[in-house]
């Protein structure tokens, strides 16, 4: 795809012409919501503990050596706490409130870090997306969907420039642009 993809007009060039994926596109296939305000991140003056951050909002409390500096966690060492939380204490009627936001806050994290905004290191993710789910009640959400696409085109951009040998980017969204103009194109 990277060989397709255009920097100055942001477009992948394929056999059926041009083609792009819109903010349209991302609301419409995965009900991200692109109106509202802007997700961005605001770096604290200090490094946040983020370790104790995590322990605080989700309940995990990783080892040491599953942490790739103070901002980096293994992704692997989150996911076998999901494995094991949803085996040892399944969510039920009887689960109180404050469990059920941390498995919540638990899922948003996986998602964000390791399917919306994937890093090229593959094997961690970052933490800093632990400031966007401290709050599950804020009624005031942040367009989502327009930070995914800009994420996606901001990591064509880096690798058609040569800065990256990976892309980093919500690969769902370029399967879906794929499919839809190979299936448009005419037979041959």
């Amino acid at each position: 795809m990277i060989e397709r993809w255009q920097l100055e007009t942001h477009t992948f060039h394929l056999r059926t012409g041009e083609a792009t994926i819109t903010l349209q596109d991302v609301e419409v296939i995965y009900g991200l919501q692109i109106d509202g305000q802007a997700l961005y991140r605001v770096e604290p003056p200090e490094m946040l503990p983020y370790r104790q951050e995590l322990t605080r909002l989700i309940g995990f409390e990783p080892l040491q050596r599953d942490m790739c500096g103070q901002s980096r966690l293994l992704r692997s060492s989150l996911y076998a706490h999901l494995r094991f939380v949803d085996l040892q204490d399944p969510i039920d009627e009887a689960t109180p409130q404050a469990d059920v936001d941390r498995r919540a806050r638990l899922y948003i994290l996986i998602i964000f870090g390791g399917i919306m905004f994937p890093n090229t290191s593959g094997a961690n993710m970052s933490m800093r997306y632990l400031l966007f789910i401290k709050d599950l009640d804020r009624r005031d959400v942040a367009t989502r969907g327009a930070a995914v696409l800009a994420y996606m085109y901001r990591g064509f951009d880096q690798a058609s420039m040569g800065k990256r040998l990976e892309v980093t980017a919500f690969s769902s969204l370029l399967q879906v642009e794929t499919f839809s103009a190979n299936s448009c194109s005419p037979s041959r």
